[in-house]
């Protein structure tokens, strides 16, 4: 054959396998068709490898069987030459976020309506009395009468019958006047009290307190950088406060002693009594005087000593509060292409409050100005753990480290109920919504 003609019925017969379906075929119909059934349902193509057995050459005119084209032999491939080119799912990606740190909240106001002490003031001096002076008798009816610097008025054998007598003393007289005599020695005891009690209250404002914290969401990929899920945030706060010196109860005591010296008038009407000095008998020729003296008597009292004791409670109180969250929510994260991340997250709280409170009373005495003495006390507690509601909102940007670790910071608001109950004569309350700021890292997996 000419050899020009060798070449191009060569090039013609391969050239459809190296050019692809939209060649020309040859003049012998080109490469065979590949029937379906070498075709598996999965979209796979199977290419059958040769055996070892098989030593079939290809033929003289180039890889051509007799007809021209290009032989794909049906036997002697292993069936382990199968390529599966397995086609491509489309399923979001879920994850897990374990995260803990500590966060610094600004909470805990705590206020006290603290009622009026059940404490009493006692009574030290004792009741008002009187000590007329000794030796002067009563003052009305029959009786011997002395008084100072010997005076005296005394009964005889006349007097039961006359009311009268002549047996009198007495050193000074203006004459036609009534006869005074005086008698010193007595005393006399005033005790004046006095009281007041009111409520009165205190409130310490919120602090910080550190509050660890641990957190769970399960974000799922929505594409374009954003992700959304449930998350569960747990909680613990402890927050205290108390307040000491409170005063509701301010009572003082006074005796005021008193030197007493009374004075008796006698009536001397018609009478014209001896010069003074005179001294008289029994029996003797003298003015009748009479033995009782005019009503009323007369006293003049002189402070001699005033005593003063002082009364004031002091009443401390405390309350003490372990506070448990418990959140649960949705968090949305939004990372850009960078390590960067942002998130915010809401939903409901669940506040276990575990808390102590306390009250106790003392009740101090002063007197005359003297160290404070505590004369009488009294404690009361109360304690209890309440189920307290509420809601928050938080904010977060963070870096991611690795694919499973990142450190993040968050900022918390929290809404949620007080805490209100009483000890002893006292209602307090307990703010518990607040601020707080956090950081810690988080692992995913």
């Amino acid at each position: 054959m000419n050899p020009r003609f060798r070449f191009a019925y060569f090039a013609l017969s391969v050239f459809p396998v190296s050019a692809g379906d939209d060649v020309i075929p040859s003049a012998k119909g080109g490469l065979d068709s590949l029937p379906s059934e070498e075709y598996s349902s999965k979209g796979v193509i199977d290419l059958e490898m040769p055996t070892p057995q098989s030593k079939t050459r290809s033929s003289a005119k180039g890889g051509l069987d007799s007809k021209g084209g290009l032989a794909l032999p049906s036997e002697g491939y292993s069936a382990k030459g199968v390529i599966d080119l397995a086609m491509p799912t489309s399923q979001s990606r879920t994850r897990w976020n374990l995260g803990w740190g500590m966060s610094w909240r600004k909470i805990g106001s705590v206020g006290f309506k603290t009622g009026a002490t059940n404490l009493i003031a006692p009574s030290v001096f004792g009741a008002n009395s009187f000590t007329p002076p000794p030796g002067i008798g009563p003052e009305t009816g029959l009786s011997d009468r002395f008084y100072d610097n010997g005076q005296y008025v005394r009964q005889e054998a006349r007097t039961p019958a006359t009311r009268r007598t002549t047996d009198y003393k007495y050193n000074e007289h203006v004459p036609g006047e009534p006869l005074f005599l005086s008698a010193s020695g007595g005393e006399r005891r005033v005790i004046t009290a006095a009281s007041a009690s009111a409520p009165t209250g205190w409130r310490e404002g919120d602090e910080w307190e550190i509050s660890p914290y641990l957190s769970l969401s399960r974000l799922t990929d929505l594409g374009k950088g954003w992700s959304l899920g449930p998350s569960f945030h747990f909680s613990f706060t402890n927050l205290d406060g108390r307040e000491g010196g409170l005063n509701t109860l301010n009572a003082s005591e006074r005796r005021d002693i008193f030197d007493v010296r009374a004075t008796d008038r006698f009536d001397t009407t018609g009478l014209i009594l001896p010069r003074a000095p005179y001294t008289g008998s029994p029996g003797a020729l003298a003015p009748l005087l009479p033995v009782e003296p005019t009503s009323p008597r007369t006293f003049e009292d002189t402070l001699r000593s005033t005593n003063l004791a002082v009364f004031s409670d002091s009443v401390q109180e405390s309350l003490e509060v372990n506070l448990f969250g418990i959140s649960l929510g949705a968090n949305a994260v939004y990372q850009s292409e960078s390590r960067f991340f942002a998130g915010i997250g809401t939903g409901v709280v669940l506040n276990i409050a575990d808390w102590d409170a306390k009250r106790s009373d003392r009740l101090i005495q002063v007197t005359n100005g003297g160290a404070p003495i505590e004369i009488a006390s009294a404690g009361f507690r109360n304690s209890g753990t309440d189920l307290l509601f509420g809601f928050y909102l938080q904010g977060s940007l963070g870096y991611q480290i690795s694919d499973s670790w990142s450190v993040e910071a968050n900022a918390r608001y929290d809404w949620n109920e007080s805490l209100n109950d009483s000890v002893g004569e006292s209602d307090f309350d307990a703010n518990l919504t607040g601020f707080s700021l956090g950081a810690g890292v988080n692992y995913s997996f």
